[in-house]
């Protein structure tokens, strides 16, 4: 079995370049169907775990948290 890589080992690519390249690549299969073989390998990579996100996911994450925790807590001072 071969060792596992660390983040900083790991090449990452861009996912829109990556779609615009198997896009170029396979012009006869339809967008969706390249997002899905995308998600496919993904998983299957992954094993639907996520390891790393966007850092802006933790600021969306954060704001959406709140607007849900200032709507249960109305009228209620924090």
């Amino acid at each position: 079995m071969p060792e596992p890589l660390s983040l900083e080992e790991a090449s990452y690519i861009r996912y829109a370049d990556l779609l615009a390249r198997l896009e170029e690549l396979f012009p006869s299969v339809s967008r969706r169907r390249i997002e899905q073989i995308i998600a496919a390998e993904t998983d299957a990579i992954t094993g639907g775990l996520l390891r790393i996100v966007p850092a802006e996911v933790e600021t969306g994450a954060m704001e959406m948290l709140e607007r849900e925790a200032g709507s249960s807590d109305e009228g209620e001072v924090a």
